[in-house]
């Protein structure tokens, strides 16, 4: 179940309309974030609905599911054609927030929004990627301008907006990632050892599950028994398949495809290895140390603000097996400090990374945007 949210009011409300634009709806930490923030809104105060720039993708069914309507205007036609298409869509809906992720969607919601004349723009960062092309560049500063609101999910990604971007300090707040805690339970802390590992994410350059392939090679020839499980799929699949054949540690790891739920495989699992070159606030890593795990990742992007180096888990340089297989080796040669390391990473998302947090603050959000006009108001109240 999702986390818990506040019911409908019993006085008549005037639902705030948020339309959430994103570039699709494929699988990744950001798609993740949206889908939680529509389906965890208050409902009856808050309505959501989603357009994607391109396709909709694969996680397209989970909002369906969640009762969540999504759209695309389409691929065709240059930027300022499918500002325009969006533009004439959202005069139809008339939301009173437009909620944008990333540059690319940013560029095209804040624009369309503008022309469209929606009350209100709120645009969340989710990393440190930037909107491409120089001119892209430009245009996404200017749309900065009719921008009420921006969200970074790390002070990394903060970082970013004011210096790349030049956001101005009184528009920007960062609010990080959450996971729903009632879904991920710990595992009992008086289990056996498993030598077990395991990853989530998409399988793409970016995540660079090939330096933790060659990691695992470390790994494998001074733990035998050791295995790894890759959920998540993408285009570096065959790539990796065809390395862990090469490396000769195809029966140590198991490529699992794609899961919505991986609570099972994170059960399974002594601890959590993330070895992305960059990164936000990732939902997996989340996931994973409410469930129990203590994480061996690389030291990007928001990870440090994620993973308390020697407290939940060990932080080492991106790019290099050889220090991800010792961070690996550690955790797994000493167990009782790994079950400490797992219950302290709990503990830290409990008190930090509750989803429910993270909605009531977005939601927040977009009512001190509308200001006193808020048609999220109860009637008479």
């Amino acid at each position: 179940m999702p986390a818990n949210r506040r019911d409908t009011p019993a006085r008549t409300v005037q639902p705030v309309h948020v339309v959430h634009v994103v570039t699709e709806l494929k699988i990744g930490g950001l798609e993740k974030v949206v889908l939680d923030l529509v389906r965890c809104r208050t409902k009856g105060v808050f309505s959501g609905r989603v357009i994607c720039l391109d396709r909709s993708g694969v996680l397209a069914p989970a909002f369906a599911a969640a009762g969540v309507e999504v759209e695309t205007i389409g691929q065709a036609g240059s930027v300022p054609a499918r500002v325009l298409r969006l533009a004439r869509r959202l005069r139809v809906l008339r939301p009173d927030v437009v909620h944008t992720h990333n540059p690319q969607a940013h560029l095209h919601g804040a624009w369309a929004a503008t022309l469209a004349g929606v009350p209100a723009i709120v645009h969340t960062r989710h990393g440190r990627g930037g909107a491409g092309r120089h001119v892209l560049r430009v245009l996404d500063r200017a749309a900065s301008a009719w921008t009420k609101r921006f969200v970074a999910v790390s002070e990394d990604a903060a970082r970013v907006a004011r210096e790349r971007e030049r956001v101005p300090a009184r528009k920007l707040q960062v609010i990080h990632n959450g996971v729903d805690l009632g879904r991920f339970a710990p595992r009992d802390a008086g289990g056996a050892a498993r030598c077990r590992a395991v990853t989530v994410g998409r399988l793409a350059p970016v995540k660079d599950q090939a330096t933790l392939l060659r990691a695992v090679r470390h790994v494998v020839d001074r733990i035998p028994a050791f295995r790894l499980d890759i959920v998540g799929d993408g285009e570096s699949r065959r790539g990796l398949e065809e390395l862990s054949t090469g490396l000769g540690i195809q029966r140590n790891v198991e490529f699992r495809g794609y899961h919505e739920d991986v609570a099972p495989f994170l059960a399974e699992a002594d601890l959590f290895v993330l070895s992305s070159t960059s990164e936000g606030v990732p939902i997996a890593l989340l996931e994973a140390m409410a469930s129990g795990l203590p994480a061996a990742a690389t030291d990007v992007g928001g990870l440090r603000e994620v993973v308390v180096d020697g407290e939940t888990g060990h932080l080492v340089a991106p790019g290099s097996p050889e220090a991800l297989a010792r961070a690996m080796q550690a955790i797994e040669d000493d167990p009782a400090a790994a079950r400490r390391m797992g219950q302290a990473g709990r503990r830290r998302v409990e008190n930090h990374f509750s989803l429910a947090k993270v909605v009531e603050a977005y939601e927040r959000i977009y009512l001190e945007c509308l200001g006193k006009n808020s048609p999220g108001r109860v009637a008479g109240a």
